[in-house]
């Protein structure tokens, strides 16, 4: 996850590095790892490609209002 000094404390254990994230993306692109499943928002939509991918795209628009 990519973030800011802003997000609370719950989130910061979750923020990546520019390393950390190079090598998720070098785990992602590995077939033989168990890293299958990636919620991405901003990086990676574009110019990122990997034999194992598949992509799901959701507007988030489209939400339910109610």
């Amino acid at each position: 996850m990519t973030g800011s000094a802003a997000d609370g404390p719950e989130w910061q254990q979750h923020i990546r590095t520019m390393q950390g994230r190079k090598e998720l993306a070098k785990r992602f692109k590995d077939t033989k790892d168990p890293f299958r499943i990636v919620i991405v928002r901003d990086m990676w939509l574009t110019g990122f490609d990997a034999p194992c991918m598949h992509t799901m795209y959701v507007d988030s628009r489209c939400r339910a209002t109610g």
